[in-house]
């Protein structure tokens, strides 16, 4: 994983995505997935909430992936006796013991926070960035800020403390022509903490049931008409920024919540389009090498149909499709492929059983398209699972997607 960019030996990865901001309402279960499970190798380390499902290790060893050494993989019991698996870790002396001991060349968490720049410290392995610069930089004003110094086209918006302001902006953006208007928490993930008013009814009642008194927020206008919402990924390291992958965010009917992921982008298909962002991506990035603010970053853009382009975030962590292009690179290594990722929500069932009873349409050693298990720790307890669908095209794509559902 990541092995052209982390020549260290022993790389200790911990999956805890309750240490972004913004997810404590969350279930932990849910932050704590083995999504990252089929990228781990010989060498690696890394800490589970829960057991792994024999079953699902062993098909994904039969692909040729999840090769870790089960010495190297720790659980952390009682977790969910602390409000993050991190902060469990933390109080847990004879499971940094035993870490310390391994000789971690490099600690890499879901996201450097706090809490993770101090369990690096506990265990004696660095990290690849300063919590401070991460956590400011995925403050979604502070992204606006910076990016506008460097001369990207920004979206209309403030910075609004309350109804009042809020209401106030408002008026504004209605009087520049935005028919709906954008509320954003400044730290939020998955389009959790984004929403959508028409009018002040709904700017005042959205204000009041989902955000804390005196939380800063955004007040940004709602641009129309959006064909393209691509995700672009760097790895940013001391020598040089490296090009990881370019997605297309798939986004839920109420114009916010992410579903999943497609590749290849449709961004390739307009040139000028994708070079313009691609240059402006590439100073950002360029900004974060100076700063030190070493490892991957994944930049979100929208495509208005009449061509303009806006950058709504900066993803200074691992990307939920950074783990899907990954596992797609390594079960078909140099072929092309497409693939889509997506959630299923089914009657609880096992992996095991799920297998049995489809195993025509799962990815096999010997066929590598089809439906890949990327995250189904809560299939037997909740009945929802992530997905990836391979397929030769997109056709193909959505052809095993279509059949996932009917599991």
């Amino acid at each position: 994983m990541l092995k052209q960019f982390l020549p260290q030996k022993r790389i200790f990865y911990l999956n805890d995505r309750h240490e972004e901001a913004d997810t404590a309402k969350e279930d932990r279960r849910k932050l704590y997935d083995k999504r990252i499970l089929p990228l781990l190798s010989e060498g690696n380390l890394t800490v589970f909430a829960e057991k792994i499902n024999p079953f699902l290790w062993n098909y994904y060893k039969n692909l040729g992936l999840a090769t870790i050494k089960e010495a190297d993989i720790f659980y952390q019991e009682n977790y969910l006796d602390y409000p993050s698996l991190t902060k469990a870790l933390l109080e847990n002396e004879t499971l940094i013991k035993s870490l310390k001991k391994r000789r971690v060349d490099l600690f890499s968490p879901y996201i450097e926070s706090f809490d993770s720049e101090i369990l690096a410290k506990k265990i004696s392995a660095p990290l690849l960035r300063k919590a401070k610069i991460v956590d400011w930089l995925n403050n979604k004003s502070n992204y606006r800020q910076v990016i506008q110094n460097l001369g990207f086209p920004v979206i209309p918006g403030y910075l609004a403390k309350n109804f009042k302001t809020a209401k106030r902006y408002f008026k504004k953006l209605k009087n520049q022509g935005f028919k709906k208007i954008v509320l954003k928490k400044e730290r939020s993930v998955a389009g959790f903490g984004v929403f959508i008013a028409k009018n002040e009814k709904e700017l005042e009642k959205t204000i009041k049931n989902k955000f804390s008194k005196g939380e800063s927020f955004l007040v940004e206008g709602f641009i129309e008409k959006i064909i393209l919402r691509p995700n672009i990924q760097y790895w940013i390291g001391k020598e040089g920024i490296e090009f990881i992958t370019l997605t297309d965010q798939i986004i839920g009917k109420d114009m916010v919540s992410y579903q999943g992921s497609q590749f290849p982008s449709k961004l390739t298909e307009m040139p000028k389009v994708h070079r313009k962002i691609e240059d402006l991506s590439l100073e950002f990035c360029q900004f974060l090498k100076e700063k030190r603010c070493y490892g991957l970053v994944g930049m979100d853009w929208l495509v208005a149909k009449n061509g303009q382009i806006y950058s709504t975030e900066a993803n200074i962590r691992w990307n939920a499709s950074t783990f899907c292009q990954l596992i797609a690179e390594e079960l078909l290594k140099d072929k092309k492929v497409f693939w889509k990722s997506f959630s299923i929500i089914v009657n609880p069932i096992s992996f095991e059983d799920l297998f049995q009873k489809s195993n025509k349409y799962f990815i096999i050693p010997k066929n590598r398209f089809g439906i890949f298990p990327a995250g189904i720790d809560l299939l037997p307890v909740l009945g929802e699972g992530q997905f990836l669908a391979i397929g030769r095209n997109f056709n193909e794509v959505n052809k095993y997607v279509r059949n996932c559902w009917r599991l």
